[in-house]
Parts: C-alpha cells; structure tokens; sequence
C-alpha cells in the first residue's frame, strides 16, 4: 500500500512541476513595437512583475485583467471584521485566448498591507455584487468583486498571479484611494 502511495504522489508531483511555467506579464495597451537589441536585452534583466494602479489594466497570458475599484465596505448586520476593516476590490477579467480559462479568488488574488502581511478573500453577506470566480469563455468577460479582512493600512497591494506560474501583477492601492 506504501508503494502504491508513494508511486501516486510521485506522479503527481511530477506533474505539478511539469504544468508549472512562466506567466507572459504586460501593460494592457503597452506598444507591441518593434524592439531594439538594447531593448530586449533590458526586457530580459527587469523581474516579471508590474506594479500598476486603480483603474490600470495588465495583460496577463492572454487575459486583461483591470483593477476597476477599491473599497472599503461597512458589511451587514452579520458581518464583524475579526481585523479593522473590509477592503473589497472590482475587478473585470477579458478572456482574449482561444481556451476557457477559470478565475479563483482563492488561487489568484491575495491582498498585501504595507508590512507585508497577505490577507486572502474573506466572506461578506451584504455589500458585495457579485464573486470574482468561475469559467470565462473565448472572448468573454468576468466582473466581480474580492472582500477580504483587514487592519488599517496606509497603503495596500493587490497581487494577481497564476499559482502554476511564475510572475504576478501588482497594483498599488493607497489608503486614501479607498472610496467608502
């Protein structure tokens, strides 16, 4: 029984690492032009992430993924944030692959503070339209929205990955941009 275990973990840890790969990052509307040798030279040494704003969009393996909104939002009769605050955050993902692709706000979205603690998504029972998860169809578009349970923060991030991927897109998102 041992072996047989061992023998089914093996398999699907190898392919775990064969799945896994790098993620193609860019600016959404970013100049697809034709590159110099110094250009690609200077593409090659910059860390395949991009640190962009409210309202930016990124092109991410073939999915525009944009920041639509931050907020912070007061929840429902039964919603207590165990930390300060709930911060949700709109964002719209544009499938412009020939594949279906599955959006996870578990999986793909964590919420940083400016020490470095990562919040993942939390529940809300009042206050959120609608969640950022499920299939997207070739040329489709998913809206939705992330709550997660913070502590007031004078700044955040919002990190966008694919965890079978390396590379991630970050927006930055300062306190004083949080509608309420």
């Amino acid at each position: 029984m041992k072996k047989i275990l061992l023998l089914s973990f093996s398999l699907v840890l190898i392919f775990m690492l064969v799945a896994c790969g790098e993620a193609e990052i860019k600016e959404a509307g970013a100049d697809d032009g034709e590159k110099t040798s110094d250009d690609s030279a200077d593409k090659k040494e910059k860390p395949k992430t991009q640190e962009l704003a409210i309202g930016d969009a990124v092109e991410f393996d073939g999915m525009k993924i944009t920041l639509n909104e931050a907020r912070i939002e007061p929840g429902g009769d039964f919603d207590e944030p165990e930390n300060d605050q709930f911060v949700v955050v709109n964002l719209t993902a544009e499938n412009n692959t020939d594949e279906e692709q599955t959006m996870s706000s578990m999986m793909n979205v964590e919420l940083k503070d400016v020490d470095g603690y990562s919040y993942t998504t939390t529940i809300l029972t009042e206050g959120v339209k609608a969640q950022f998860d499920g299939t997207i169809e070739p040329g489709g578009t998913l809206r939705g929205e992330i709550p997660f349970d913070v502590p007031e923060s004078d700044s955040y991030e919002l990190h966008f990955s694919d965890p079978f991927k390396s590379g991630k897109a970050i927006w930055k998102i300062p306190a004083e941009k949080l509608s309420k």
